[in-house]
């Protein structure tokens, strides 16, 4: 379970590495080392489905939440 406090610093890492990723494929695709650049391109996916993933739970735990909250209210 993905806490609902943690998620901005868990989404900043990962859109720090993803930024990482990017300018290493530009280095590894300007000295032409293909194999190192589809590995950094699918590491970049990876990471950017992470994000998702971690956006996607949170959004799903907040709705949880949310509906909890009226069921108590009423």
């Amino acid at each position: 379970m993905i806490n609902i406090q943690h998620k901005n610093a868990i989404v900043g890492a990962l859109v720090a590495v993803v930024a990482v990723l990017s300018a290493l494929v530009i280095v590894a695709s300007v000295t032409q080392m293909y194999a190192l650049t589809v590995g950094l391109i699918v590491a970049q996916l990876a990471s950017l489905g992470a994000v998702a993933y971690v956006s996607t739970k949170t959004r799903e735990q907040n709705n949880e939440l949310f509906c909890a909250s009226l069921t108590v209210t009423k």
